[in-house]
């Protein structure tokens, strides 16, 4: 749950470090870890484009090396390669990943199905407390990248809204009870570059952005309370995005909340007449923000230790603003008005590195944005899943 709503740092580390071995490079321990998951999906429908009903997978194959920095270390690194498939409520991977007339992908960064670096940055930690990052990085909130780091196959509509990757320096400090961090990065991420969809734009061309965030349990404030964290990233003449992220642990129910807000700059507002370059056109009567929740609930009888199984549930609404057109806001790629999903993932874990699950996955839209395999617009989608996968 924890990365699921990111009050845990973004990285592949987070998913192996238990079963992660160590090598011992130039007087330094430096940890292995990764991971390979294979995949079959169906889905009724897709967005935009009808692509294939079922598909097989290699979901995952990613390898990575991280040294931590420390007192006696003050300079560390993180970095993988990885290969990966990208499915989500809104969209499939093969949508996601399916280049325009002009080769660009709706990740900036490029396929995620090409083997390169997704994550690589250099740590150096100074003083006790603070530590800076530099390079590839992550979103610290929202679902991670990769299938293996979510308890779900698919990734949430809230997912489709986030940068999730970006190139930029990021500053982190740790003060006990709270921990901080802020950054500057020039983008890279889902939907930051220039890309059309058939005919459509839908793309906010983003070369700089600004990130910030604090978390903090409540109970060390008030002495009750749940796990909080308070984010903020913004675009410069594109989205601007304040998150909320709270997680509760009740034993063997673990739940979570994360509420997304977004408004968009002057430069992309579909309402603003001379926004030549805003994504999805003008529509004078648009909206020009956004915003969904998602509620996360996790039934573990794993950690109960009653049954090596999980029943990962999430379920989600948004409201994607008004227009003349179907698009709203254009902040989510819903249409416009309101949607809902609900995702339920079975999941058995009989080890602590290796997990086999099966996925239900449905979302429903005011309007009818997927495209059936006969060319008939729908205003629903179906997914159903099975992915296995070994960590290490």
């Amino acid at each position: 749950m924890k990365k699921v709503l990111g009050l845990a740092a973004a990285g592949l580390l987070a998913a192996g470090a238990a079963q992660a071995g160590t090598l011992t490079v130039a007087n330094s321990d430096i940890v292995l870890y990764g991971g390979v998951s294979a995949s079959y999906d169906w889905q009724d429908n897709d967005l935009g484009d009808f692509r294939n009903n079922d598909n097989f997978h290699v979901s995952t194959f990613a390898i990575g090396l991280m040294k931590k920095a420390d007192a006696n270390s003050p300079i560390g690194f993180n970095a993988a390669f990885a290969s990966f498939t990208v499915p989500t409520l809104v969209a499939s991977s093969s949508v996601i990943n399916t280049p325009d007339a002009n080769g660009n992908t709706l990740i900036k960064w490029g396929k995620t199905t090409d083997f390169k670096p997704w994550l690589a940055y250099v740590t150096i930690a100074p003083v006790e407390g603070l530590s800076i990052d530099a390079g590839l990085l992550w979103n610290k909130f929202g679902e991670a990248p990769l299938t293996i780091l979510n308890r779900h196959y698919t990734r949430g509509i809230l997912f489709t809204g986030h940068p999730v990757l970006y190139a930029g320096a990021r500053a982190n400090y740790d003060a006990g009870i709270v921990q901080v961090y802020a950054g500057y990065n020039q983008g890279g991420g889902l939907r930051q570059g220039t890309y059309t969809v058939g005919t459509t734009p839908v793309s906010y061309n983003i070369s700089d952005a600004f990130e910030a965030g604090i978390s903090f349990n409540l109970s060390d404030f008030v002495g009750f309370g749940s796990k909080v964290g308070l984010h903020t990233y913004n675009e410069a003449a594109g989205r601007n995005l304040y998150v909320l992220c709270t997680s509760v642990d009740f034993g063997i129910v673990k739940t979570g909340i994360e509420v997304d807000y977004t408004t968009l700059d002057d430069a992309v507002k579909r309402s603003n007449a001379t926004a030549t370059k805003a994504p999805f056109g003008y529509d004078a009567n648009a909206d020009d923000s956004a915003w969904g929740v998602a509620l996360n609930i996790d039934i573990d009888l794993l950690d109960a230790q009653i049954a090596n199984v999980t029943f990962p549930i999430r379920i989600e609404y948004v409201d994607n603003g008004n227009s003349t057109d179907d698009i709203g806001s254009g902040i989510y790629l819903t249409g416009k008005n309101s949607a809902w999903s609900f995702t339920i993932t079975p999941t058995w874990k009989p080890t602590k590195n290796t997990f086999a699950r099966l996925e239900a996955a449905y979302i429903t839209t005011d309007k009818k944005v997927f495209v059936d395999d006969t060319g008939n617009d729908k205003d629903s989608r179906t997914v159903l899943a099975f992915e296995a996968g070994f960590l290490f």
